[in-house]
């Protein structure tokens, strides 16, 4: 009975330690993408939505390699945030709470309250062309086209 005490601890040990040692990040762009390899052309294996929190598995250089939903690939860090977490909210897959000095930094500064200010200050900017082009999507099919039209590479001369 003792034996099996000290084992039954010494796992919980074990796993406590093991939850406090794996690291998570945050997403802090609209959607990150996670992609197959440690570059920004390689094809995307996921979509991450902005606030959600991701495990990381390594690091190298500038790229994270993750886990999310089941599936894994490279983050680059100018995508995510490092967050410290207790034990209870390990659990959740969200972030808690998005404060509004997060999400202004995540809009390049813009607030509800800036844009008005901005808006009484320059009466005739064009606002429906900024939402037009903010509503604007390009697939990753579409993307990859362009990269290779354009015989665009990346750092190192690799497409």
């Amino acid at each position: 009975m003792r034996k099996r005490m000290v084992f039954v601890m010494v796992m919980g040990l074990l796993l406590v330690s093991s939850l406090a040692l794996a690291a998570r990040v945050k997403i802090v762009t609209q959607e990150a993408q996670i992609r197959k390899d440690k570059k920004f052309f390689a094809p995307a294996v996921a979509g991450v939505p902005y606030g959600t929190i991701v495990d990381e598995l390594e690091r190298r250089g500038d790229w994270l390699r993750v886990s999310y939903q089941g599936k894994q690939g490279w983050l680059h860090v100018s995508a995510v945030k490092e967050q410290k977490f207790s034990l209870s909210s390990l659990a959740s897959q969200r972030a808690e709470e998005t404060g509004s000095e997060e999400v202004a930094l995540a809009g390049k500064g813009f607030t509800p309250q800036v844009e008005m200010a901005f808006r009484d200050r320059n009466p005739a900017m064009r606002y429906d062309l900024v939402d037009q082009v903010r509503g604007y999507r390009v697939t990753e099919a579409e993307l990859l086209a362009f990269i290779q039209a354009g015989d665009l590479r990346e750092e190192g001369g690799r497409p």
